[in-house]
């Protein structure tokens, strides 16, 4: 069975590694979200290093960023140090659950969250994984982003 092992620290947005760093400045400039790094509540960068078992077994190494403000949750993810996927939502527009709280967790053991809801660059709803690390930083972020969202959707 494949194995991930991940490691997650808190950093500021200048502190990212570049490509995912510039590559979430294009999607907030691309989506007119606006001054959103002045309200940052917490950015993080995780590290995620996966072990493949069996034939074409090996090492594959990513890396992703989140941060969340007030309003919006933003991400990112490059495999191999390539292009970064990125993705960002409203606070108010998606859902998160807590992968550790899920039924997977007993099938494919990790730790982060699920992300559901409406993104900026999709016209329907649909579905991510952010994955974070079991250090404190990790969990922090989760902290965080539970409690941003509950003031986004209470006030809203």
């Amino acid at each position: 069975m494949d194995s991930t092992t991940r490691i997650t620290r808190e950093c500021s947005i200048n502190e990212l590694n570049p490509i995912l760093r510039d590559a979430m400045r294009a999607h907030i400039a691309q989506y007119h979200l606006g001054p959103i790094e002045d309200d940052i509540l917490m950015c993080c960068e995780t590290t995620s290093i996966r072990q493949k078992t069996g034939l074409f077994g090996g090492t594959e190494e990513s890396i992703s960023a989140a941060f969340v403000t007030p309003q919006w949750l933003v991400w990112a993810d490059s495999i191999k140090r390539n292009a970064a996927s990125i993705g960002a939502g409203q606070l108010k527009q998606i859902n998160i659950r807590d992968y550790e709280k899920t039924a997977m967790q007993a099938v494919i053991p990790d730790m982060g969250i699920n992300v559901t809801g409406r993104y900026t660059d999709v016209n329907k709803t649909g579905a991510v994984f952010i994955g974070l690390g079991p250090q404190a930083d990790g969990k922090k972020f989760i902290q965080i982003l539970e409690e941003a969202i509950k003031k986004a959707t209470t006030y809203h």
